[in-house]
């Protein structure tokens, strides 16, 4: 009607102009009489104009619409076959960093000691990372890390996704700043993985998958808890090459099954050429009933030839098996994060360091965990023969949480011979003599904390540990300082194995432990972290000159100090 309206209105003066000239004798011409027109007439003309106007701009504007949807149509034909990659929308992903963790740590390892009287030496008050004497031995149980680093991860990230098909892919590269001028790069678990989804929607977990690790397949672990985890890459610890790997999963409601390899390459002693070393691993989990879950896996690994002269015919093999048990309520069953591949979404890259979340009420979760292993390695009471030596390892965690307040215990037991698997043994690749005596490394810890509204949380912790030892009548392998009866204690912190040498004819004693830490959260991603730690411990020894004479004196092992008092001083931040 408005359109009706616009062209009558646009019409009208045409219209005018068009009337015949006054007729003569009209008004204003008085020669003619006057002949008016009929109205009727110049109304139905007037119509008749305006009606067809609005026909032909109905007819132009269809046209034109027409031709718009024919040419968008091809245009959408065309791009539907010639999607750049970066447009295609079953095509995810970015590229960028994370799990990026900064740390300025104001620390001081062991305050009633002075620098060189333990074993790591205590520095003093300084700024940096602390050495292994200010992270004690209940600290860090499932992570490789301290807590106390620099380090950031450049990932590459796509994924795939249509229909019941999805593939992903990253490059993901450990970047860690060790000084100004050391910065340590290393492979964190690139990957691919292949996954046919039972439900496209992915609400059904049901699906079959295969993960690839082109460069690193340290990620892919026997085992369960970090501590008691074997596999990695420490196994090809000779090896200079990378270590790859393959897995192929099932996983649906209450089951998952697993079955993969890794391989590397060794020099052999015999002929010194490279050759492949393969490896073997499946595992397998259920949940029975609800809020129980049972899991096993193991794996058989070729480590090449024994490096003993007598032996070099034989291969290191290394076997075993693992199996855990976990009943819990309201709180799921948790894995390392080192175990966990890293994907960059581009909005939230990573939910590794959400805030700790309070929902209320009582939840709680009790995990146990045992890996037997065994490996073939020289038999030292007979010449050109090889003897399996067992390994054992277990452990206890129990997380509760009450409302605000969270109480952890953890009990372990690892034998000097899981210790030592990867190393392998003490006198390396050579089971232990039977005049050699050899004690398992035992501790338990208990601790809680507090938290008061999201931001402030105080807690505390204390333990015993029972260090791992070897003792021979003929001092220890490697050690020239001593021939007669000597203890060596064993430790391992996920990442080290430290060995301390107690004075002569001593023997070790259980560690007490001690933690109080407070932390304050902010801005999400901020934390400050103070903790003060005394820890007691019998096995503490340093060298010392037997004499004056530093040309006729032989150094010794004498007790250092046994009493630790120290404190870190952490601000973080985590993103």
């Amino acid at each position: 009607m408005k359109l009706r309206f616009l062209l009558a209105v646009v019409a009208a003066p045409t219209l005018a102009l068009a009337q015949p000239p006054v007729p003569t004798g009209a008004e204003g011409n008085p020669t003619t009489a006057p002949t008016p027109a009929p109205v009727d007439a110049d109304e139905a003309r007037i119509r008749e104009i305006v009606d067809r106007e609005i026909a032909r701009v109905l007819t132009e504007r269809a046209a034109k619409e027409a031709a718009d949807k024919a040419v968008r149509e091809a245009a959408e034909k065309e791009t539907a076959t010639t999607v750049p990659a970066d447009k295609d929308p079953d095509l995810t992903g970015a590229s960028g960093f994370m799990d990026t963790r900064l740390a300025f740590t104001l620390t001081h390892e062991n305050i009633l000691a002075k620098p060189g009287e333990t074993i790591p030496s205590a520095p003093g008050w300084r700024f940096g990372v602390p050495n292994s004497l200010g992270v004690l031995f209940f600290d860090n149980y499932d992570t490789r890390f301290s807590g106390f680093e620099t380090l950031n991860h450049a990932v590459a990230y796509r994924s795939y996704s249509r229909g019941h098909l999805q593939a992903e892919g990253a490059f993901v590269l450990r970047i860690q700043e060790l000084t100004e001028t050391n910065i340590a790069l290393a492979d964190a678990g690139t990957y691919i993985t292949i996954s046919n989804w039972k439900d496209p929607t992915h609400k059904d977990p049901t699906r079959i998958s295969l993960t690839a690790f082109p460069v690193s397949s340290d990620r892919f672990r026997l085992g369960y808890s970090y501590r008691l985890s074997w596999g990695g890459s420490p196994e090809y610890r000779r090896s200079r090459s990378s270590t790859p790997g393959v897995k192929l999963q099932y996983d649906t409601n209450g089951f998952y099954g697993f079955i993969g390899a890794k391989s590397s390459t060794l020099v052999d002693p015999n002929d010194g050429e490279l050759k492949g070393a393969v490896a073997v691993l499946a595992g397998a989990g259920i949940d029975p009933m609800p809020n129980v879950r049972l899991e096993v896996n193991g794996g058989y690994f070729d480590r090449g030839y024994n490096e003993l002269q007598d032996v070099q015919q034989e291969k290191v093999q290394l076997f075993g098996v693992s199996a855990q048990a976990s009943i819990n309520n309201g709180m799921s069953p948790r894995s390392s994060v080192d175990y966990r591949l890293y994907k960059y979404n581009g909005e939230r890259v990573s939910p590794l360091f959400n805030p700790e979340k309070y929902p209320g009420g009582l939840s709680w979760l009790a995990q146990a965990e045992f890996t037997m292993l065994g490996q073939t390695l020289k038999d030292p009471g007979a010449i050109g023969d090889t003897v399996i030596q067992k390994g054992y390892a277990g452990d206890v965690n129990v997380r509760v949480k009450k409302d605000r307040i969270r109480l952890r215990a953890d009990l372990s037991f690892r034998d000097l011979a899981f210790i030592l698997h990867s190393q392998p043994s003490l006198p390396p690749y050579s089971d232990f003599p039977e005049e050699y005596k050899v004690k398992p490394n035992l501790f338990a810890a208990i601790g809680f904390d507090k938290n008061w509204g999201d931001w402030l949380t105080l807690g505390a912790i204390v333990g015993v540990e029972q260090p791992a030892t070897l003792t021979s009548e003929k001092g220890i392998p490697g050690d020239t300082t001593m021939t007669s009866k000597s203890t060596a204690v064993i430790r391992n912190n996920n990442i080290d194995t430290l060995i301390t040498i107690l004075p002569e004819g001593k023997s070790a004693a259980p560690q007490f432990a001690v933690k109080g830490s407070g932390k304050i959260d902010f801005g999400r991603i901020y934390t400050v972290v103070l903790e003060v730690f005394y820890s007691y411990d019998p096995n503490q020894s340093r060298f010392e000159r037997e004499g004056d004479d530093p040309d006729s004196s032989n150094f010794k092992y004498v007790f250092g100090e046994f009493n630790q008092l120290g404190l870190n001083a952490t601000l973080q931040c985590r993103f």
